[in-house]
């Protein structure tokens, strides 16, 4: 984790919302037929297609009418969204699912351990206990690994990466633009969270192997494009001014965030494995 994050991740734990997290960016479309609606900090891409689209995570809810505005902005219609995503049921990527659910009548979709965790609001969570709630929503279809999300030509290959939540999931999918297809990951948080024990004893049994197998699994992809819940892990406010400027190639295409990430969070798994796992 880098000191950033870890400084964003310790402000939530006293219960004072970073003003990154709740700071308006201009919404835009990143590639081919995704868009970014988001904060400045905290992510929520729409995927959109003819046939309705697709929602992935939003903001604390706070901020959801900022997710609904910015999806007006770019010429849609929230009601229009036909399928909700969760990557981790942690309150800063769950705060307005319930709500769009409400709104649009979407089918919300999320890895299978979240689904008890998103029906309770994020109650009993095994890092967070009842800490940080969220508005509870109900989950239609539990994920497993390697599932496959369509709409309107659009699919979404799902991949479990459970960790920094039980039910923790990574989305993959093509897009085109210019003539190329791009191969896209929206992987979920790999940041051991304050407090959460690997070892002696785990915050929850298997949790250090669903770790290490996500890393493993993460490690093995060859993305073109790395979009990530925290806009801070891929530069999010410099690309998108860059791309607002007209830069060439594509700023969110290319790059080594992705891997320098990865090696960030393996590091930082590894260290506090040992150190949990070093006798009391």
């Amino acid at each position: 984790m880098n000191l950033a994050l870890a400084l964003l991740l310790s402000s939530v734990q006293s219960l004072d919302i970073p003003a990154e997290w709740k700071e308006p960016i201009e919404p835009f479309r990143v590639l081919g037929s995704i868009h970014y609606v988001g904060t400045a900090e905290l992510a929520s891409y729409l995927i959109t297609t003819g046939e309705g689209h697709i929602l992935l995570d939003t903001p604390c809810e706070g901020e959801t009418a900022l997710v609904l505005e910015s999806i007006r902005k770019l010429g849609f219609d929230p009601k229009d969204i036909k399928i909700l995503l969760n990557s981790q049921a942690h309150y800063d990527h769950t705060g307005g699912l319930r709500a769009i659910r409400e709104l649009s009548g979407a089918r919300m979709m999320a890895g299978a351990r979240d689904r008890e965790l998103l029906g309770r609001g994020g109650r009993g969570d095994f890092a967070f206990g009842d800490r940080f709630p969220f508005p509870e929503v109900t989950v239609d279809r539990a994920l497993a690994d390697g599932d496959e999300i369509t709409l309107g030509g659009v699919t979404l290959t799902v991949r479990l990466t459970p960790g920094h939540t039980r039910g923790a999931s990574t989305y993959l999918t093509t897009v085109e633009e210019g003539g190329r297809s791009y191969q896209v990951v929206f992987p979920a948080s790999l940041s051991v969270n304050p407090g959460v024990r690997l070892a002696n004893p785990p915050s929850y049994e298997g949790i250090a192997e669903d770790f290490r197998r996500s890393i493993d699994l993460l490690e093995s992809l060859k993305p073109d494009v790395f979009l990530a819940a925290h806009g801070i892990v891929f530069g999010l406010r410099d690309k998108a001014e860059r791309l607002r400027k007209g830069a060439t190639p594509n700023p969110f295409v290319g790059g080594d965030e992705y891997r320098s990430w990865l090696s960030r969070m393996k590091a930082a798994y590894e260290e506090q494995l040992v150190r949990d796992s070093a006798p009391k």
